[in-house]
């Protein structure tokens, strides 16, 4: 089955482009703060199928799209960042739900030394499956972003 997951907030748009083929262990991008978002993080979701145009969390709700909870779950490990991960917003985040009324089938993210150093800021492709890049863009809300479609 085909998935898409999505890395945005990046600090500049992507030097990818869409065909661009992905192995683990490559750079796509480096966390930001851009769009609405209010401090450095990787926001990072992903959805059942190929996904070609961006999505809004609402659209989970709506089922325009369907959340791979399982999926996303294999991408926050310490390959993302070469160093371990810290969660700052949970997948389907209680908090966050009360405070914004969506629900949020994703993570924020955010490298565990980030407070002492910038040196791993950058977000590393970390599947065994190859990826192929999708989309790549800039939004008032999401700021610059990449999705990657892969195979699992």
């Amino acid at each position: 089955m085909k998935y898409t997951v999505r890395y945005a907030h990046l600090r500049s748009l992507p030097i990818w482009q869409v065909g661009d083929n992905v192995k683990r262990g490559v750079i796509i991008g480096k966390m930001g703060s851009t769009g609405q978002s209010t401090g450095s993080h990787l926001h990072i979701d992903c959805v059942e199928g190929e996904q070609v145009s961006l999505w809004r969390l609402h659209e989970y709700e709506d089922r325009t799209v369907e959340s791979s909870h399982r999926q996303i779950q294999y991408f926050i490990d310490k390959e993302l960042f070469d160093c371990e991960p810290y969660i700052t917003t949970t997948y389907n985040d209680l908090n966050y739900f009360k405070l914004l009324n969506k629900c949020h089938l994703g993570y924020d993210v955010v490298p565990m030394d980030r407070k002492k150093t910038d040196k791993h800021f950058d977000i590393f492709w970390n599947r065994s499956h190859n990826g192929k890049v999708c989309a790549v863009g800039k939004d008032s809300g999401y700021g610059n972003y990449i999705m990657i479609t892969f195979e699992a």
